[in-house]
């Protein structure tokens, strides 16, 4: 069952940030990694291999590959929740997203996105007018 998610959460002065237990559900290990639209990925363990599997398979030879996968895979890191269901946001990590005290965990299917809440409240307002045309376009039975 996926835990919908969509909570702000307290980076402590170590840049650990606490997570439900429900979270936890499949496993305590995560990798993270810069992501799309300003956001970091964040992958269960079980979800990163199956990603890793599908990236394994795109043509090296394309430079648009290429520079995905080196900055993709450059910035990944594996984050295993400690016994406190806390997670460690890389310092690499925190600067490139510009992650301050507090972040947005949103879950989208198999994986979550970590947000800056401000910039994900910018993002959601500029693209709030075209949501519905978005649906339409995927063609999908709500």
């Amino acid at each position: 069952m996926l835990i919908n998610v969509k909570n702000i959460y307290k980076l402590d002065s170590k840049t650990r940030f606490s997570v439900p237990g429900a979270l936890l559900k499949d496993g305590k290990l995560f990798h993270l990694t810069l992501g799309l639209d300003g956001c970091l990925f964040m992958y269960p363990e079980k979800e990163w291999r199956r990603i890793q599997g599908k990236l394994s398979i795109l043509n090296y030879a394309s430079a648009n590959n290429r520079k995905f996968l080196r900055i993709f895979f450059a910035h990944a890191c594996p984050a295993k929740a400690d016994s406190h269901n806390r997670i460690l946001l890389p310092l690499s990590l925190k600067k490139k997203s510009g992650i301050g005290k507090k972040l947005l965990l949103i879950r989208i299917g198999p994986f979550y996105e970590i947000w800056v809440p401000a910039k994900f409240a910018e993002y959601e307002n500029a693209n709030m007018t075209t949501y519905a045309g978005y649906a339409e376009k995927l063609d999908i039975k709500l």
